[in-house]
């Protein structure tokens, strides 16, 4: 029964992400609309990173003596100067290790 359960909600949930997909893929999107969807992904992202970066565990602002903020400015100085995730991904870890350790 349990898998049974696991089968057909897959088959639901792929049934409506699929016709989502198709129905947009079938379809001319008007110009205007792609210009602004051009800037989704960059604001998904920014709403995504800035609150873990910029707030503390009680989601106060914190600005001062906050190691996030010093080890994103060198991960994104890393990306402009490399264009390399791994090395980005290593660099931003580093540094905020570096800066929390005790």
């Amino acid at each position: 029964m349990m898998w049974a359960t696991i089968i057909i909600s897959g088959i639901i949930t792929f049934t409506i992400r699929f016709s989502a997909i198709y129905k947009v893929t079938n379809s001319t999107t008007p110009e205007w609309l792609e210009n602004i969807l051009k800037y989704v992904p960059t604001s998904v992202l920014a709403v995504l990173i800035f609150p873990e970066i910029f707030l503390n565990e009680s989601n106060t602002l914190e600005i001062l003596n906050n190691p996030k903020i010093l080890a994103a400015a060198a991960a994104l100085l890393v990306t402009i100067l490399t264009k390399s995730i791994i090395i980005t991904i290593i660099t931003g870890m580093s540094v905020l290790w570096a800066l929390t350790l005790n």
